[in-house]
């Protein structure tokens, strides 16, 4: 079982222009079998491009190609609509984010899962490309000590921002409640995504973990590549140093001065193509990621949905679960929901869970 057939489920944009050429890079590790969409000539055209059956009907691919894993790469809310029948037919899956829109279709496929004896992965990525690979792996060292405030500014939407903050406060802290609220701001006319937009909506949310750590949400509809706002990052501080952006530091040996700490670079060369290898930051005691896929030709972006893929099907090979899994996928959107149930009641605090 080590090379595992996969099926894509969804051929839009991002299913057959991101995760249709990566399932095929990792010609070591998965075969592509099928492909299922809901479009008959979309689907039967990029099954034609690569070499494998199409299919309209999840059930029906499932029974006619055998998958032993899928990817679901459609519309967040109707993600319930492929997970449940490939749980039922005992097919384990990686879903693209969020688990679902609703808590309850959440639940409905979780309860699926469990009830049929599969996994489900959660296609976060944010905290899965190298250079947040690297702060959380000095974390998880103690290299800061206890993170105490972390922050999402304008880096990733709802569940995205929402699981970059956790991801620094820790994975494992519950999290208490939620508020915030959202302002409607004038902005210069200016020309964005073929539009000319002459305001912006942001969103402003505090959230608290049971440890007492609090991250902060910013966002603005202007976020992703308005040459009025392209910035976005986050940032974090700790008991013992911070990070901002991608420049991390902690105190000197005397603890007088800052002391920035450099993250180096290692490539090699995979097909012709120059791959990242490894990063390592020059800590007091170095730490080190190691790419698990630098032996595929693979961008850093690439990287991370790779280690989505390889999340579910390693799960399958050794009967263990996926990396993200389900229940981080689900608390994501709840706190995403969570503040937004706060901005539309002008800010009043909402106590999770929902």
């Amino acid at each position: 079982m080590d090379r595992l057939k996969i099926a894509l489920v969804g051929v839009g944009n991002r299913g057959r222009g991101t995760y249709l050429p990566i399932i095929q890079t990792l010609k070591d590790d998965l075969e592509l079998v099928a492909v299922c969409d809901g479009r008959e000539d979309v689907v039967a055209e990029v099954g034609e491009q690569a070499g494998v059956p199409a299919f309209t009907n999840v059930a029906e691919m499932v029974l006619g190609a055998k998958p032993d894993i899928a990817a679901v790469v459609i519309t967040p809310s109707n993600n319930h609509q492929a997970g449940v029948p490939l749980a039922e037919l005992g097919v384990s899956y990686v879903t693209e984010t969020p688990l679902d829109t609703d808590l309850d279709r959440c639940d409905e496929m979780i309860a699926a899962a469990k009830q049929f004896g599969t996994k489900i992965e959660v296609a976060e990525n944010y905290y899965r490309v190298p250079s947040e690979r690297i702060k959380r792996a000095m974390i998880l060292e103690g290299i800061f000590g206890e993170i105490h405030t972390a922050y999402n500014d304008f880096r990733g939407h709802g569940y995205h921002g929402v699981g970059l903050i956790r991801s620094y406060i820790g994975l494992d802290v519950g999290v208490r409640r939620a508020f915030g609220f959202t302002r409607k701001r004038d902005v210069q006319e200016h020309t964005f995504r073929g539009n000319n937009p002459t305001s912006e909506q942001w969103q402003h949310g505090v959230i608290e973990f049971d440890n007492d750590s609090v991250g902060i949400y910013n966002f603005s509809s202007l976020s992703y590549g308005s040459p009025l706002r392209r910035y976005n990052t986050s940032k974090f501080f700790g008991e013992r140093g911070l990070c901002i952006g991608d420049e991390p530091a902690i105190l000197d040996e005397a603890a007088e001065e800052r002391r920035p700490i450099t993250i180096e670079r290692q490539t090699h060369t995979v097909d012709g193509r120059e791959v990242l290898a490894a990063l390592v930051a020059d800590t007091p005691t170095p730490v080190t990621w190691e790419n698990p896929h630098r032996h595929y030709p693979l961008s850093d972006g690439q990287i991370a949905v790779a280690s989505e893929l390889m999340s579910i099907a390693d799960a399958v090979r050794n009967d263990t679960e996926p990396e993200y899994g389900y229940m981080n996928g689900r608390i994501d959107r709840e706190v995403d929901l969570a503040m937004s149930r706060s901005w539309a009641n002008g800010g009043a605090p909402v106590d999770l869970p929902l």
